[in-house]
């Protein structure tokens, strides 16, 4: 509430909550939930779900995770109904193809892509031109990316 008081009712806050920890001792679904509800009682514009952290021995963006593959937990959400804020899905979304089909599933009303815009800063626009087949896709193996950033590095894309 104190941000929203300063920013004012036009300014857009996203928050990432963490959806499922993957940690032990993590969030329970309902203390979730309960948080969702808070931040949007706070005045939180746009709900970013992110999954997982880093400490997490489950992998949440690396190559063997399938393509949009934790849309479902930001869907869980939003079928609950339990904010009305925008919910935006993320994690493994490196295509416009996979974005689309989360969208157009109901799945999320927004999703964020990072890593991709690295591979490919015109992704967008070949998309938009119908050039997906010269889309450089990322593949996820965060070589130059998160290593990169981990160690204070410049992050980039091999």
């Amino acid at each position: 509430t104190e941000t929203r008081k300063a920013c004012g009712k036009d300014f857009i806050i996203i928050f990432r909550l963490s959806m499922l920890d993957l940690v032990k001792d993590g969030s329970s679904w309902e203390e979730i939930k309960t948080l969702a509800q808070a931040l949007e009682d706070a005045g939180v514009t746009i709900i970013n779900t992110g999954i997982g952290w880093h400490e997490a021995r489950i992998p949440t963006i690396a190559t063997s995770v399938p393509r949009g593959g934790f849309a479902w937990v930001t869907k869980k959400l939003r079928d609950e109904k339990i904010v009305s804020v925008p919910l935006c899905a993320t994690n493994r979304i490196n295509a416009p193809t996979t974005a689309e089909s989360i969208l157009s599933s109901g799945s999320a009303d927004l999703v964020s892509m990072a890593r991709p815009f690295l591979a490919d800063p015109d992704i967008v626009k070949k998309s938009r031109e119908g050039r997906e087949d010269e889309i450089n896709t990322c593949i996820a193996c965060n070589q130059a990316c998160l290593d990169h950033a981990f160690v204070g590095k410049t992050a980039s894309c091999l």
